[in-house]
Parts: structure tokens; sequence; C-alpha cells
């Protein structure tokens, strides 16, 4: 019979305890996951624990995963008026509500609620780039890109590379944004042979 290292039962203890203290420092986790929130409903905003909504948890951004999967704008306005923060911006990424949504909701109300509510429509990321920019990458649903617009969302700023997010959207191949820009760069050009632009 072989004994065990006695080296490989350290390691195995060591790693047991780290995955233990992971999920003690950070009781409320699956709050701040997409998972979470794909299918809430009203009653999901009340299971989340104050602790977990405060800004600068371990958790990230409740509200930014929330915006990220919900298309209920009822959901994040709840979220609010429970003390979830609207611009908070995730440690790593520097990611907001905002930004999350303008990424990967498929709901414009929900855009519309976060400005309604006070997002930061030109609060940047750690690259450099605004809501409309990640929307004209990572979007394809092209209602997002139209209400970022409307709400004043600056077509023309560049990000750290220097491109703009209709450059962005091209770049991607982003389909729904490209079919937006063209949409508005064709009534600007309506718009000056009208005047004699």
């Amino acid at each position: 019979m072989s004994q065990v290292n006695p080296k490989l039962l350290i390691a195995l203890a060591v790693v047991i305890l780290f995955a233990v203290y992971l999920k003690v420092s950070n009781p409320h986790r699956k709050f701040s996951t997409q998972k979470y929130w794909a299918d809430a409903t009203l009653h999901s905003v009340a299971e989340v624990p104050d602790e977990a909504l405060e800004p600068g948890n371990k958790n990230g951004g409740v509200l930014m995963w929330a915006a990220m999967a919900v298309e209920d704008p009822q959901i994040i306005e709840a979220l609010v008026a429970r003390g979830a923060e609207v611009n908070e911006a995730d440690t790593i990424f520097k990611g907001t509500p905002l930004t999350g949504a303008a990424g990967y909701s498929s709901n414009p109300a929900v855009i519309d609620k976060l400005i309604d509510l006070g997002a930061d429509i030109n609060q940047l990321v750690n690259n450099g780039e605004d809501a409309l920019m990640i929307a004209a990458q990572y979007n394809h649903h092209g209602p997002v890109v139209e209400r970022l617009i409307h709400h004043g969302a600056d077509t023309e700023r560049k990000n750290s590379r220097g491109m703009r997010a209709e450059d962005l959207a091209i770049k991607n191949n982003n389909q729904p944004a490209i079919k937006v820009f063209q949409a508005r760069s064709d009534k600007a050009g309506q718009a000056g042979q009208r005047y004699g632009l």
C-alpha cells in the first residue's frame, strides 16, 4: 500500500479552505449575476438583502447585473428605490448599469428608465468607451442604439483608439446598429439638401 504525499493533502486542504472563505466572505454573490436576474420579478427585488445593494460591496453592482438581464424597467426602478446606486461603477471595468444595459438589454425602455433615474449617459468605462459605443459593438437591437442617441449620447466622441460608435458598429459588423447610424446620416443629408448645406 502506497502512502499519500503529505504535500498533496496540505494543498487539498488549502484549496478547500479557500473555497469556503470565498463563500463566507461573499454571501450575496448570486444577486450580482445575470443568471439571477434573467427571470427576475418584482418579488426578486425584495429578496435582495440591503447589504448587497450598498455601493462598493464585494458582490459588485447589483443594478448593473440586473440592467443587463431584465426586460422589465419596473425592476430597475424598484432596485433604485431600495437604494441601488444608478451610476455605481464596477471596480474592474468601470461598467455601470447603463453601460451594462447598453451592451446586453433588448428593451429600450430599460435604457429610458435608467436615464430617467439619473444614469449618466456620458460616463466612460475603463477603455474610454461610453454606453453608445458599447451598444454599437455588442447590442444587436437597433432601438437600444436609437434610444441612447435620442437621450443625447455623443455620436462623435472617440474612444481611446480614436473610434466613434459608428466606427465600432462597422468594425463589429453590427448590422442593426449600422442601420441606425445610416438612417441618421440619410436624414442629415436630406436636411442639408433641403437647406442648401
